[in-house]
């Protein structure tokens, strides 16, 4: 059973159509691979969170899913940063060199309203650049050192 309804899906393909530019790699970190699951971890999650990132990725030729185990793939894991899973990183795909990583995660389940954030950050990756104000990007810059910044949601 799908998650995303005809008409939602038939919405997120024309947006993708008309605002995707570079295409984006969604490396997807899941507890495991091949449907073993492991003594004390919830396994719905990441299968929902499997499915819905694979029906998103679906609705363009430039999205493109790839799989990983937290647990077998744990130098890749620790490449990226990623701890938990299920986690999203986004790889914006460039010509012919090694795929460009913004540093943005997504972790858990992007359902509900919070797939609109999945959306919005796929397209973001695509473009290479913020979507913000110059005067936002501005302030940002003048920091002079990285911040590490998480929001956190929970279902409504």
């Amino acid at each position: 059973m799908p998650f995303l309804t005809d008409r939602d899906a038939e919405v997120i393909r024309r947006r993708f159509a008309a605002d995707l530019e570079a295409p984006v790699r969604l490396l997807l970190f899941l507890p495991t691979l091949g449907g073993l699951a492991l003594a004390g971890q919830d396994s719905e999650i990441p299968e929902y969170t499997r499915r819905l990132v694979h029906e998103v990725a679906a609705l363009s030729d430039r999205l493109r899913v790839e799989e990983a185990s937290l647990v077998s793939q744990g130098d890749l894991a620790a490449r990226y940063g990623v701890a938990y899973a299920p986690t999203l990183v986004f790889l914006r795909e460039t010509d012919g060199g090694p795929p460009q990583d913004l540093g943005l995660r997504y972790v858990g389940l992007p359902g509900g309203y919070e797939l609109v954030t999945l959306l919005e950050m796929v397209i973001g990756v695509s473009r290479g650049r913020p979507d913000l104000a110059p005067e936002t990007v501005a302030r940002l810059e003048g920091l002079g050192r990285d911040v590490h910044l998480q929001v956190f949601v929970t279902p409504t």
